[in-house]
């Protein structure tokens, strides 16, 4: 059985002698570039009756072994043969050394060079062209060139390519058998509508038909072009989405200017921001711990300017029950706390308590019995040496207050008497320290309120004030939260003076 190893001149070599052998090479390019190569041989009965074997002795295990597909050899009703050789390139630039195999069963190898092959100069070319806007469909073009030469080289081909072992006579024998007259034919089908300037349309294919031995060389030239109207559609869809973008975008746009312009001063987005800042600032302002600054210095009248603290119980009682015995206390009580939240007048309370006709004597009497805390007038001067003011507040009627004062010589000394008869509210309630601080027109976080009423000290501190508990002479010291202030030399000291 005689091996094949030969797919296109090897078998015409074996059975061309002044016989029909045709053959075919049908060259098939698939969409992206991929396709196949299939290998038609046909021939006539008299080259089949000039084998030596039968045909189906014939072994292609080495075609097989290189990827080829063999189908048949077939003898037909006319004692004809036909077998054919396929084989896949899944790439352009794969579909030479496809072509080249023809050759022989394997690749051509290097150092055979000098063999004229029946295929030279093959290129497949695949290229895209997409338009930048997608106005224009999408376009795949496939080009392929190269050229048939239908007079090979046998003597260098024998020499070369076929096996070992051939004796000088078969030699010879094998190149007096002229390949000329049998037929070469080359089909090219690539996607699409095909053009060509060198071959014949058949169909969806381009045939190029010669005979071995002509001289003249056959040029291949192929071309088609396939479109894909897909990214085109998607390219519309892309482009009416971004028109459609810029449109919203310019709608709101305007809508927004519109908007601006409509909208009254102060409201717009500028203004309220610049507003917020503005709050913003003021917030941190505020929250941020500030210094304390002494800029007034507020005393309770009873109990730090004169004594006794409590001048009720003190003083207006005794001297009351010592002139009418039968009086009852706590009427005398209220009397004199409607008399210092300034809802009746001085004659009025006298008279009340049944002493009208002694009024201006026991008046005189019970003012002139108040006494000045040690070292106060030393205090003032040197509080009005230093420029800190000096204000005074007070549970009593204006009319003793102003007199009060009188007698203690204090107008010059104390800047501002600010007392319950004149406001309408008593001590610990804050009117009288919000009263004063408008008169003076200091912040009250900057005070410092002296007092010997804890009570008096508890609501001044809540108000923001700073605080200090007055105990003059030896007086016990109970427990406090405020300041503990021992008479006015103490509070001389803490002041550097």
């Amino acid at each position: 059985m005689r091996r094949v190893r030969l797919l296109l001149l090897g078998v015409l070599v074996l059975l061309a002698s002044a016989c029909r052998v045709d053959t075919t090479v049908d060259i098939h390019v698939e969409p992206g570039g991929s396709g196949t190569v299939t290998v038609s041989v046909v021939a006539d009965a008299d080259a089949v009756a000039a084998l030596a074997d039968a045909p189906d002795s014939l072994q292609f295990d080495d075609l097989i072994d290189a990827g080829w597909t063999i189908e048949g050899p077939d003898i037909n009703a006319n004692g004809a043969m036909e077998f054919s050789a396929a084989k896949r390139f899944e790439h352009p630039d794969a579909l030479p050394g496809v072509l080249a195999e023809i050759v022989d069963g394997d690749t051509v190898r290097e150092g055979t060079a000098g063999v004229e092959l029946v295929f030279t100069d093959i290129a497949l070319e695949k290229s895209h062209s997409f338009d930048r806007i997608g106005l224009a469909p999408a376009k795949t073009s496939y080009s392929l060139t190269g050229t048939v030469n239908p007079n090979p080289d046998l003597a260098s081909f024998i020499d070369e390519f076929l096996p070992t072992g051939l004796n000088l006579d078969t030699r010879n024998e094998l190149l007096e058998e002229r390949l000329d007259g049998n037929l070469i034919i080359v089909r090219v089908r690539l996607p699409d509508s095909e053009r060509t300037e060198t071959g014949e349309q058949d169909g969806e294919a381009v045939v190029w038909e010669t005979e071995f031995g002509v001289e003249q060389r056959v040029i291949l030239d192929a071309s088609s072009t396939t479109e894909d109207i897909l990214p085109r559609v998607w390219a519309m869809v892309a482009l009416l989405a971004f028109l459609l973008l810029i449109g919203i975008a310019l709608a709101r746009l305007g809508a927004a200017a519109l908007a601006r312009i409509r909208m009254p001063k102060g409201r717009r987005r500028r203004d309220v921001r610049r507003r917020q800042d503005r709050a913003a600032i003021r917030a941190e302002e505020a929250n941020r711990p500030r210094r304390r600054m002494l800029r007034l210095l507020v005393v309770d009248v009873h109990g730090v300017l004169v004594r006794p603290t409590d001048p009720v119980e003190g003083l207006l009682l005794p001297l009351v029950t010592a002139e009418r015995p039968d009086v009852d206390p706590q009427e005398v009580r209220d009397l004199h706390r409607q008399l210092v939240l300034g809802r009746m007048s001085v004659e009025e309370f006298w008279a009340d308590v049944g002493l009208g006709p002694a009024a201006e004597e026991l008046e005189t009497k019970y003012l002139s019995s108040f006494r000045l805390v040690p070292g106060l007038h030393p205090f003032l001067d040197r509080m009005r040496a230093s420029r800190l003011p000096v204000a005074a507040v007070g549970n009593q009627p204006r009319a003793w207050g102003d007199r009060l004062r009188r007698v203690a010589a204090l107008d010059d000394a104390v800047a501002s008497w600010m007392v319950s008869g004149e406001i309408g509210s008593l001590l610990p309630e804050p009117a009288l320290f919000e009263a004063t601080r408008r008169t003076m027109s200091v912040d009250l976080f900057d005070c410092f309120y002296l007092s010997n009423v804890p009570e008096h000290l508890d609501a001044a501190k809540e108000l923001g004030m700073a605080t200090g508990l007055f105990v003059a002479g030896n007086e016990p010291s109970p427990q406090t939260d405020h300041t503990l202030v021992r008479g006015f030399e103490d509070l001389l000291r803490s002041r550097g003076g």
